[in-house]
Parts: C-alpha cells; structure tokens; sequence
C-alpha cells in the first residue's frame, strides 16, 4: 500500500511555529530533533520529517484498515539520502516500515510511501482545486484500464480513504490524495495492481 503528503512551504510556518516551547516534543523523538537542530536548513528537515510521517501513515492506515489516529511519536523516521532537491528515507510504525521518496523544492515538499520498494509509484501534483486533482487521478486511472472516465467514481471508506468505484465492479484503491494550502498531489501504483483492482 502507498500513502502521500504535501506540505507548502509558504503557508506551514504560519499555521505551525515550530519554534515555540513543546511543538518538536510533541512531534519528534529525540533523533529526529537532533536531525532538525543539526540541518544546514532546519525549516525544511522540519517539514520534510512532517511529510514523512503523514505519508507512511497514509500507508499504514490502508494496510491495515484503522480510523485516523496518527501517534507521531509512535513513527520513527530515518533519512537516508538527502540533498537540495530530493531526500529518501524510512518511517517504522509498530514494527512495519514504509519507505519514503520526497520531492523538495522552495514551495513545496511532496512525499510518497510505500510498504515495498519497486511498487512504481507515480506521483502528480498540482496548484490547483482538489476536484481537478481527482479529474486528473482518474483520467490517468481510465486510461490504464481501458475505461471511460466517466465511468469512474471517486468514494471513500468509513475510515475517509478514498477508493476509485466503476462499472461491472471495477474497484482501486493504490493510491493516496493530499492537499495543503496551494497544492494538491495523488501517488498512484499501478505495479501487481491485478490483485486491487476487481472486476465482477
């Protein structure tokens, strides 16, 4: 399973100080902090462990089918690749370990993650509303399937995961919708997805 977050940078930090006394307590475990507090840019390395573990949550929740309650301290990330643009990495929850790609740039930090490398994750994010987000997700999902887009439902289980729904019981669910302030983004697998994707 995948999961995905978005972070613009512009409207973060004026949302969430992450200066003030508790938040990084709250937040991040002690290596994480030391991350963040040793970073030649704290601001990002702040964000991007934020991304992290939205997005390895994301995961976590579909893998398992639980209702949102992300414990941010229960979610241990590591960096393992980091430069101006990209970073990678992992997030363990529970003894499960999602690993992380992030795309980073001056006004945004998109991140996916996936239970198992090589899973040929898409990602597409867009400044725009989150109802073209979800033309373009099932555009793309329409194509690969040889079906009409407006064939293409877009719901959502009782936990609020989306899942794409169509005729003669067609029914996706590897991939994950985020938005946050100017951006939407979807991540999207399409590896093995003969064992989601069901006909009737």
């Amino acid at each position: 399973m995948i999961g995905n977050d978005v972070v613009d940078l512009e409207l973060a930090p004026r949302q969430s100080n992450w200066r003030r006394k508790g938040f990084l307590n709250k937040a991040f475990s002690a290596a994480e902090q030391e991350l963040i507090h040793t970073s030649v840019n704290p601001d990002t390395m702040v964000w991007l462990l934020w991304s992290m573990k939205e997005a390895a949550y994301k995961a976590h929740q579909r893998e398992h089918d639980l209702p949102r309650r992300l414990n941010w301290l229960a979610q241990k990330c590591k960096v393992s690749v980091l430069t101006l643009e990209t970073a990678s990495g992992e997030v363990e929850i529970e003894n499960h370990t999602y690993h992380t790609t992030s795309e980073i740039t001056s006004d945004y930090i998109l991140t996916s993650a996936e239970k198992n490398r090589g899973s040929g994750v898409k990602d597409g994010i867009f400044e725009a509303s989150s109802s073209e987000v979800k033309e373009q997700l099932k555009k793309r999902i329409s194509e690969e399937f040889a079906l009409q887009n407006w064939e293409i439902q877009l719901e959502k289980d009782r936990f609020g995961m989306p899942f794409l729904t169509g005729n003669d019981g067609f029914f996706f669910n590897r991939f994950s919708l985020s938005g946050h302030g100017r951006f939407y983004a979807y991540s999207l697998s399409l590896i093995n997805c003969e064992t989601t994707v069901k006909h009737s």
